[in-house]
């Protein structure tokens, strides 16, 4: 889906903090610093059932993140993700707490509070300014993804959305476990809509993804497979680019809709 008004307060909050602080660069982006500025510290603990939380006091909060968490991404996003809260709903929660489950969901179908606190980590750690421009003339690709990921220090599923949401090309950002579509983004250009159905189609390179073979993409993969008018049409195609995470037993998947469909 195509970001909507509820995305305009996190967004603009995210900006806010970093204009505040003059951040320039990607290396600038310290989130453990910017929560110490703004009065949350950050600590580590071994924590069950969670990546981290977030326990509020008036303007001051601790922020809790899992020392179990081997990936320092990760912990990079609970932190921004749970800035989020800090920023956005000081009257609603003093104690919240998230798991990778939340931070790797970026659909409105979850609770607005998540849903927001998603959007203002991925804007905090990746802000527009610095972003869009590296996207121009590219071509949509989690390889191209992956670079951004490395340049910002962030995770493949958050730094997808935050492109998916800035491409000026015709992309879709679907996640799918068990060959069902959990969620998905559309960036703003989007002129195509998805299938109903949420089963993903035998012939996608999503569906042949898995443990074993972990990375699919495909420029001729028919346009019938993933979106709506195209059920008798064998001759329009799309470029779909899917990868498999083991440990989350998801599957994530890019598609990019050609100018000549």
């Amino acid at each position: 889906m195509a970001p909507t008004a509820r995305s305009v307060i996190p967004l603009a909050k995210a900006r806010e903090v970093l204009a505040e602080l003059q951040i320039e660069e990607p290396l600038e982006i310290d989130p453990e610093a910017i929560a110490f500025s703004k009065g949350a510290n950050v600590q580590e603990e071994p924590l069950d059932g969670m990546d981290g939380n977030i326990v509020r006091e008036g303007d001051h909060a601790v922020i809790t993140v899992n020392s179990k968490l081997t990936y320092d991404r990760q912990k990079r996003f609970v932190i921004a993700h749970e800035l989020g809260h800090f920023f956005l709903h000081p009257q609603a929660r003093q104690f919240d707490a998230v798991d990778a489950a939340q931070t790797t969901n970026f659909s409105e179908t979850q609770s607005t509070e998540e849903y927001e606190a998603n959007l203002f980590a991925a804007e905090l750690l990746m802000p527009k300014f610095l972003f869009a421009p590296r996207l121009k003339g590219v071509e949509p690709s989690f390889d191209f993804i992956e670079e951004l990921a490395d340049d910002f220090q962030t995770t493949l599923t958050s730094t997808a959305v935050q492109f998916v949401l800035n491409t000026q090309e015709e992309c879709f950002l679907i996640s799918s476990s068990k060959r069902r579509r959990q969620w998905f983004i559309s960036s703003p250009t989007r002129s195509f809509l998805l299938l109903n159905d949420t089963l993903i189609h035998g012939h996608s390179c999503a569906a042949e993804v898995n443990a074993v073979k972990k990375n699919s993409r495909d420029s001729k993969i028919e346009a019938r497979f993933w979106l709506d008018g195209f059920q008798h049409d064998h001759k329009a195609y799309l470029t779909e680019d899917s990868r498999f995470f083991p440990k989350l037993d998801r599957t994530l998947t890019l598609l990019w809709i050609h100018e000549e469909i």
